[in-house]
């Protein structure tokens, strides 16, 4: 590196220009090498800070999933006891959790006022109910001097009385339900007997065509018996209602491991794929206007999924427009096959 520059004159002759300059090999490297280590130590000191930064969110971030984890566990039967408990989380997420705890108290007593109501109205409108249908029937059974369109609408009043008192006690018994107020005598069952007495149940009240396949063997089911009988008379009649009456209903016994499978098919419209995942929904119906005319009131399919679960098990259906539906349910067997 030049230090300074300057004309050489020699006895008055100007012979050209001087140069001073210095080695500066050594400083250049040394200049290099600390910029080098400069740059290591800064892409170290980002990285350790984008680290230290990534942990801290994430930490910070913490409770808040866990609220969030919380949140989606909390089913409606939890509503009374959930309580969001994070004591070491800051400030600000502590006050949106006591804020949660708030919330979930409300839902809480709103839901079991809404519970209570729905078992007192349905429980306090049976009996008149059951009262009018009884007055009502008797005036038909004793009714000769009646005329033709008396008749029809006395008929009709019948009807509609009678399905409103099963619709009451439907409501009573998923209150019941939701109380945990509903209690199962479970024992064992030998569900080749009890397939055999409810597929004949059915064929007398139905008069239709019910035809039971069940493998060799017998299977055995801790369940309660009465409440079994009322799953599969109760899928039984969902199939009869929505499949042709000149089409078999088809029920099936079989066993997968270590469950057996009762299945109720038939070959009506079908579900569709939509549908399928409501289907179990309380007053849930895919067609409202068929549902009415065959005297659905959504949930009938709803009080299964509650009695099976409540057994231990589970249901499911299957269906495909146009070829019809199955409704299968799983319950653990007894025995060993």
């Amino acid at each position: 590196m030049a230090i300074c520059s300057g004309t050489l004159v020699v006895q008055g002759r100007k012979l050209g220009h001087l140069y001073v300059a210095q080695d500066i090999t050594s400083d250049r490297l040394k200049l290099n090498s600390m910029v080098g280590s400069l740059l290591i130590a800064t892409i170290l000191a980002i990285a350790l800070i984008t680290v230290a930064i990534a942990l801290y969110v994430r930490r910070s971030l913490e409770p808040v999933r866990q609220i969030s984890q919380h949140a989606g566990a909390i089913s409606a039967a939890d509503l009374g006891k959930a309580r969001v408990q994070l004591d070491c989380a800051p400030s600000e997420v502590r006050e949106l959790a006591r804020t949660l705890d708030i919330m979930l108290s409300r839902l809480s007593e709103s839901w079991e006022q809404q519970r209570q109501f729905v078992s007192n109205v349905s429980h306090e409108l049976r009996t008149p109910l059951t009262i009018v249908a009884g007055y009502v029937q008797s005036t038909l059974r004793r009714g000769a001097n009646l005329t033709e369109p008396q008749r029809e609408a006395l008929a009709t009043a019948a009807g509609e009385a009678d399905r409103t008192i099963q619709l009451l006690q439907d409501l009573l018994e998923l209150a019941r339900a939701d109380s945990g107020h509903i209690h199962f005598q479970l024992e064992v069952v030998m569900l080749n007997d009890l397939l055999s007495e409810v597929v004949g149940m059915a064929r007398q009240y139905s008069n239709r065509q019910i035809i039971l396949s069940a493998d060799k063997g017998s299977h055995e089911v801790v369940a309660d018996c009465n409440r079994l009988k009322q799953v599969l008379l109760n899928l039984i009649d969902n199939a009869v209602k929505y499949s042709d009456p000149d089409k078999p209903v088809t029920v099936k016994l079989d066993r997968q491991g270590s469950q057996v499978l009762i299945a109720v098919c038939d070959t009506g419209c079908g579900i569709p794929l939509p549908d399928q995942t409501r289907i179990f929904e309380r007053f849930y119906r895919v067609d409202e206007t068929r549902a009415r005319a065959t005297g659905g009131t959504g949930l009938g399919l709803s009080i299964v999924k509650t009695l099976v679960e409540g057994m231990g098990g589970r249901v499911t259906v299957l269906s495909k427009l146009g070829k019809g539906s199955t409704f299968t349910v799983w319950l653990p067997a007894q025995s060993a096959p």
